[in-house]
Formats: C-alpha cells, structure tokens, sequence
C-alpha cells in the first residue's frame, strides 16, 4: 500500500500545475458560484462553520468555504499541489490553512470539524472505507461529510480523454497511463459506486445518508470549461446530533 500511495503521491505533484490551472478558471467562473450555492443547500443557515476540504489539491473548495465567510482547513498529501493552493487562496483574497497529510489518517484531534468536503479523491484511496471511518472521527455531533466524486473504477481514461472537450485530451500521453494503472490497482475500482460507499457510511455510524447520482447540472455551467465526461456524484452523510 505504501508503494501505491507514493505512486499516487508521484502522480499529483506532476499533475498540480495544470491541475491547478482548471481550478483557477472554475474559481474566477461561473462555476465556482454554482458550487457555492450547490454546497450551501447542505448547510447550517448561520455560524461559522470549521471545515476541512480533504485532499484539498489546488485549494478549490476550501477557498469557496473560506470566502462563505467559514474557517477553513485544506489537507493534502502533494506538496507541489499545496503550493499551488497557497498561491491560489491567496490570489483569491481569502485565508485557508493549508497542512500536509494522508487523507486516510488525517492528522487532527477527535471531533474537529463541523463539515468535512471532499472532491475527486475517494476514487484514488487504495483504503476507502478506513478514510470514511477517520473522518467520521473527526466530526463534531450532527457535523455532516459532503463527498464528490466519480465512478471511474469501469472508465476507459484513454477512450474518455479521445473526447472533444473532456479535460484530459490534452495530458501526456504518459501521465495518462499512470493514472488508469494507478485507477486499475485500487480495490475501490471494483466497486459499485455510490452505492458500495452508502452502505460503508451506515455501517460506519452515519445516521442519514443521502446520495444524488449526478450533480453535473447544478455545478458546471460554463459550456467553455473542460470536463470530465463521467458523471459526478454526491454523498451527504451527518453524523448523530
């Protein structure tokens, strides 16, 4: 497992340049609102809030939280994609602490956090069910995880990248088959996903679990950015008041 991690490690610190550049068009656009207003459905109505955006790459949710006026914690285990984030919080006028840290033992006390968000990294976690499990941990009672991801166990990324505005038909050819070995190496790819994650989080001892299938519509709304073409799920779990 270790070796995997630091293949995955490897992977994101060559990615975090152009990682961090569709982010940074995502945050300057539309985008960034919808996501804003997507997550904001999931919220408390007052307060601020202690959130940790788990696997924060260039910073993306993390920053949105901070500007919503929350505090805001951005975890991640590449130290180039850290250094992309810092620049990009603070290009964006907001502060977000930002640590190094494995997203499957997050270095933090018990009960932490009111919200943890995560986006695109369960899909690359060769131990999904002991992050699940950690992160439950380091909710606060009622504190609620919302996760974003994609099914990508079944994905051909070289027949995806083929697609005209998908955004990985312009990656290295190399890095490209990195990631679908690194994809085809992880027990997760196995698995029908979102369901094999809801029932993980009810065993785990979240007390309502809820899952939308496919949430593109509500968060990409620029036609000129590039995306995935996979659809985009989202798990909302709150831990027991």
């Amino acid at each position: 497992m270790e070796s995997l991690q630091e293949r995955v490690q490897a992977y994101w610190d060559k990615r975090s340049a152009d990682f961090s550049a569709v982010r940074q068009k995502e945050l300057k656009g539309i985008d960034g609102a919808a996501w804003l207003d997507y997550i904001r459905k999931f919220l408390p109505c007052e307060g601020t809030l202690d959130v940790l955006d788990i696997g924060t790459g260039p910073g993306f949710l993390a920053i949105l939280m901070a500007a919503a006026g929350h505090r805001a914690v951005g975890m991640d285990m590449s130290p180039l994609m850290l250094k992309e984030a810092k620049k990009n919080s603070e290009n964006y006028g907001v502060h977000v602490d930002f640590i190094l840290g494995d997203a499957q033992m997050p270095p933090f006390e018990e009960a932490s956090f009111d919200i943890i968000v995560s986006r695109n990294v369960t899909w690359n976690l060769p131990d999904v069910h002991g992050a699940y499990t950690g992160w439950y941990g380091l909710l606060r009672r009622g504190g609620i995880l919302l996760n974003f991801d994609s099914n990508y166990g079944p994905v051909d990324f070289a027949a995806n990248a083929a697609e005209p505005n998908n955004v990985h038909n312009e990656l290295d050819r190399e890095l490209l088959r990195e990631c679908a070995v690194i994809k085809d190496s992880l027990a997760i790819s196995k698995e029908a996903r979102p369901l094999w994650d809801m029932y993980r989080l009810k065993e785990i001892g979240f007390t309502e679990c809820r899952c939308c299938g496919d949430i593109r519509e509500f968060v990409r709304k620029d036609e000129m950015m590039r995306y995935d073409s996979e659809p985009l799920f989202c798990l909302y779990a709150q831990k027991k008041g």
